[in-house]
């Protein structure tokens, strides 16, 4: 799990989102990024990954076009739970 601390969010960084979401959704695709959630201020973004080692991970990392306006952290985790809501089909 990956902690992406901002300091401020600019308006270069805005500028970035694009690009940044098509790297998020190809990683999404390739069932490397399994959650990606950005705080409402905008000051943190956290973000589970699945890689085979911290090299790849680092890459996956600096593969982010905002990596470079922000620190990071990460910690390994042993397993990451969630809950999503889908819809029942009715059959009426």
């Amino acid at each position: 799990m990956v902690q992406f601390n901002f300091t401020d969010f600019t308006l270069e960084m805005q500028e970035m989102v694009p690009r940044q979401r098509v790297i998020v959704d190809k990683l999404f695709d390739q069932g490397v990024l399994i959650t990606y959630t950005l705080a409402a201020d905008r000051s943190k973004l956290w973000a589970v990954f699945q890689a085979d080692g911290e090299s790849e991970l680092l890459t996956y990392i600096e593969s982010l076009p905002m990596t470079k306006y922000c620190d990071y952290t990460y910690n390994e985790i042993m397993f990451h739970d969630s809950s999503q809501f889908i819809p029942s089909i009715s059959l009426n």
